[in-house]
C-alpha cells in the first residue's frame, strides 16, 4: 500500500476529528441534554443533512485509505452539509431549547475542522487536475 501525501494526510486527519465531533453532538456522545421530543421539524432536516454529511465524510476517509482520486469532493459535500444543523442550532430553529455550553462549543470547533476539510480538499482537487491542451 502506497503511503499517503502530506495533504492527503492532514484531511485524513480533519475526518477524523470531524467524525469524533459529530459523534460527540448526538446523545450518544454525552453531551447533548435536550430531549429529542423538543426538536422542530426543521431540527429534525438539518438532523438528517448532518448524519447525511457523516457517512459522506466516512466514505471519504475510507476513499483516502484506498487512495481513490476524487476522496476530496466526498469529504467537500459531506462538511457543506454540517453547516445547516449547526446553524439551525445556535439561532434556535433547531429545538425548542437552546443548546448546552458544551454543545456550543463542540460546533464551533466542528465548524473550524469543516471549514479546513473544505478548503484542504478544494486544494487537493486543484492540484491534482491536468490540464488538457
Amino acid at each position: 500500500m502506497a503511503k499517503l501525501s502530506t495533504e492527503a494526510n492532514y484531511l485524513a486527519r480533519l475526518l477524523i476529528i470531524y467524525i469524533i465531533g459529530d459523534f460527540a453532538l448526538t446523545p450518544l456522545g454525552g453531551l447533548e441534554t435536550r430531549p429529542v421530543s423538543n426538536v422542530t421539524t426543521l431540527g429534525l432536516a438539518t438532523l438528517g443533512l448532518l448524519f447525511i454529511g457523516l457517512a459522506l465524510n466516512i466514505a471519504s476517509l475510507i476513499l483516502i485509505l484506498r487512495h481513490y482520486k476524487r476522496f476530496p469532493i466526498f469529504g467537500i459535500v459531506g462538511s457543506v452539509l454540517y453547516f445547516p444543523a449547526a446553524i439551525a442550532d445556535q439561532t434556535g430553529l433547531f429545538s425548542s431549547l437552546s443548546p448546552p455550553a458544551g454543545i456550543t462549543y463542540v460546533e464551533v470547533v466542528e465548524g473550524i475542522v469543516a471549514i479546513g476539510i473544505i478548503v484542504l480538499g478544494a486544494r487537493i482537487l486543484r492540484n491534482k487536475t491536468v490540464s488538457v491542451p
